[in-house]
């Protein structure tokens, strides 16, 4: 993540700033809204519940899955605003939304990305990359789920957070 990150926030502050992002539709609400057992058991969920929940209800945040790219931008976002807090608190909670309400181009990602954001195993990932690398891109999940050795049970339980 940019450095900016080295001189951060208030918790108040950093929930201000997130309150600024646009509401998510209330029509149709993403599969990311409500959270997963893996994000309620995660050690960081209670971090991210005491830093969001203050100003709003978390599944504001979390109504869209976001790249990496994306949810660094949210947090830089935040800083620029004024947020103050210790730089391992905003990692924390950046690798927090990452690993339970990420989502990851399968046809651009470094093997440690899909490891992050799929919680694949890395021979998985690895398999996946090097599938890609021989074989070109992948037109939907099923042509991943293809990929000779790989658990296809946890692929399938983060295929929500796969782009093509």
């Amino acid at each position: 993540m940019k450095r900016a990150l080295s001189s951060l926030l208030t918790v108040a502050a950093f929930a201000w700033c997130l309150s600024a992002l646009p509401a998510a539709s209330t029509v149709h609400q993403s599969a990311a809204q409500q959270p997963a057992a893996s994000a309620e058991s995660d050690p960081a969920h209670e971090l991210f519940i005491q830093t969001c929940n203050r100003c709003h209800d978390a599944a504001r945040i979390t109504a869209l899955r976001r790249t990496k790219t994306e949810w660094e931008e949210v947090i830089n976002k935040m800083i620029e605003k004024g947020a103050m807090g210790t730089e391992k608190d905003f990692e924390t909670v950046y690798d927090f939304l990452l690993r339970n309400f990420g989502k990851v181009d399968v046809n651009r990602a470094p093997a440690e990305e899909l490891i992050m954001v799929l919680a694949l195993p890395a021979k998985d990932a690895e398999a996946i990359v090097a599938y890609r690398k021989a074989n070109g891109s992948f037109a939907d999940y099923e042509a991943v789920a293809k990929v000779p050795g790989i658990d296809v049970k946890k692929l399938e339980a983060h295929k929500d957070a796969l782009t093509f």
